[in-house]
């Protein structure tokens, strides 16, 4: 649902990279179209002409847009007092308010070309409206944190083997777009566009968000996408990232769960994908990116959507991935024992739904392999181009928990129902069962063992499509997920609930225009 909401956003406020002033632009296109012109004087008069016909356009045209977004999070986990020498569970819950406004300015045609231009500027602010955290500490941006850790500290041990802790968190402001736009062709099957610098990109095979996050994450760098008779090509390079909970641009860096004075980084990260639609009924993609040095990732997918009777459909897709190295600096992660796997991982999935009227039935099955031979050995499929977030598009992840383990088989079952015979179309309820099977390395004995994991999730949403509510976006999802003692790696003494989790995210919005 939240990645609707910023499809809704990214078209209202189109992203990309560093602005420029849009006078100065102005003045140049206006200066071209003076400079044929014969005499001095003529070609300053014809540019003084261009230069309010061009900025009047940018300004007739202009747009503001409001993004209001309540966001919160808790999760029940283990918490453990040495001092005390108590053990049990407790909550941790993050609690903001982000307040966003986002300018777009009207177009203008570049050097009397086809192609036009405008400019685009964003910024958010997230207040914080409260936290908590078991024994008053929190791991550093541990679990997509909200607010930024601050007052950090070492909690002890090797590198990589402790914990980098800290006391607070903190409130931010930043600006996560400020880009220049081109874009070209009017006809559906003929056009595209062209972003440049900072921005939300979902493209190619990374992304602005996952399906959880209300944080949009932003990239620096360039972004592109054209039609042509059905087929839509798209891609970026990109130069730089910055986490939705982040306030300043930064280099583009190596794995993400960790705390590293000294970070790995890598140049750049491109990416592309190619996309098919015949109709209503099916289609494919295949996609690839690359982190330089670091990370590959590739991509293919293909669905068909059959029509049995005019009120029921059968949605049907199998999608595969595959992740590599891509050089010196992810065998640095391998010897630190922090990258989710050694050399390679793979990720096939698939996924059927059934609909009829107002209902939904989903099945989806899916396998991983990502061989992990250093420290626990428990390797895991992963989706991001270190700390850039990637595209990964999975039925079987639940509400909290990927099952995405290596050598795991996942399956899931759900049910959906939208309230339209209530005249709710928009408003629905779900709920899905996850469960996994899979090898993992005893931490005492270094046997492999088998164990199994469960998720109960129940998602409840409501996102008008027209009316005065337009622009309106309530999600809540809440999961309970209980692994087994072996896949939870409990040990002897340690009490049954201590790798349980049960975790409640929601999402109130509302997007409007200023005019």
């Amino acid at each position: 649902m939240i990645n609707k909401m910023l499809e809704k956003q990214i078209h209202n406020a189109r992203h990309g990279g560093k602005i420029i002033f849009p006078v100065m632009v102005a003045s140049l296109l206006a200066f071209s179209n003076g400079a044929a012109a014969n005499g001095m004087g003529e070609a300053f008069d014809t540019a003084a002409s261009s230069l309010g016909e061009t900025y009047g356009e940018l300004s007739s045209g202009s747009k503001f847009t409001m993004v209001l977004l309540n966001h919160g999070k808790t999760t029940e986990k283990y918490f453990k007092d040495n001092t005390n020498d108590i053990d049990g569970m407790d909550r941790q819950y993050e609690w903001g308010q982000s307040v966003g406004l986002f300018f777009r300015s009207g177009k203008t045609p570049l050097f009397n070309s086809p192609v036009n231009i405008n400019f685009n500027l964003g910024y958010s602010y997230m207040f914080k409206l409260g936290a908590s955290y078991p024994g008053d500490v929190h791991n550093w941006n541990g679990g997509e944190k909200i607010f930024i850790s601050e007052d950090c500290f070492w909690s002890g041990g090797e590198p990589y083997k402790g914990q980098y802790k800290c006391n607070e968190s903190s409130p931010y402001g930043k600006v996560p777009v400020a880009n220049i736009k081109l874009d070209w062709g009017k006809n559906k099957q003929n056009r595209g566009f062209m972003k440049i610098g900072d921005g939300f990109y979902n493209t190619g095979m990374i992304t602005t968000a996952t399906d959880d996050d209300a944080l949009l994450s932003s990239y620096r760098g360039i972004t592109a996408q054209h039609s042509y008779n059905g087929y839509i090509i798209d891609g970026a390079y990109v130069i730089g990232f910055m986490s939705g909970n982040e306030d300043k641009m930064q280099d583009l860096r190596g794995n993400a769960n960790y705390y590293e004075p000294d970070p790995l980084n890598y140049d750049y990260l491109y990416t592309m994908r190619l996309r098919k639609k015949f109709s209503d009924q099916g289609g494919y993609q295949i996609a690839y990116g690359e982190a330089k040095d670091y990370l590959r990732r590739s991509h293919a997918a293909a669905y068909y959507n059959l029509k049995i009777n005019p009120q029921t459909k059968l949605f049907m897709q199998a999608q595969y991935y595959y992740n590599h190295k891509a050089g010196d600096l992810w065998d640095i992660d391998v010897e630190k024992e922090i990258a989710a796997f050694d050399e390679y991982a793979s990720f096939i999935e698939y996924e059927f739904i059934l609909k009829y009227d107002a209902m939904q039935f989903l099945y989806a099955f899916s396998k991983t392999n990502a061989p992990r031979e250093n420290g626990s050995g428990n390797g895991a499929f992963s989706y991001g181009f270190g700390k850039a977030k990637g595209y990964l598009n999975q039925a079987t992840s639940g509400n909290y928990h990927g099952f995405r383990r290596d050598g795991e088989e996942a399956m899931v079952l759900g049910v959906k129902y939208d309230f339209r015979h209530f005249d709710l179309r928009d408003m629905n309820i779900q709920y899905r069962y996850h469960w996994g099977k899979a090898p993992v390395k005893n931490k005492t004995s270094g046997d492999i063992e088998y164990g199994k994991e469960y998720e109960h999730a129940i998602t409840f949403s409501y996102e008008p499509k027209s009316g005065m509510l337009k622009g309106f976006v309530f999600n809540l999802k809440q999961a309970f997920y209980r692994p087994d003692e072996t896949l939870g790696q409990l040990q002897p003494g340690d009490i049954s609930t201590k790798a349980d989790k049960t975790a409640t995210k929601f999402i109130v919005a509302y997007m409007f225009s200023l005019k």
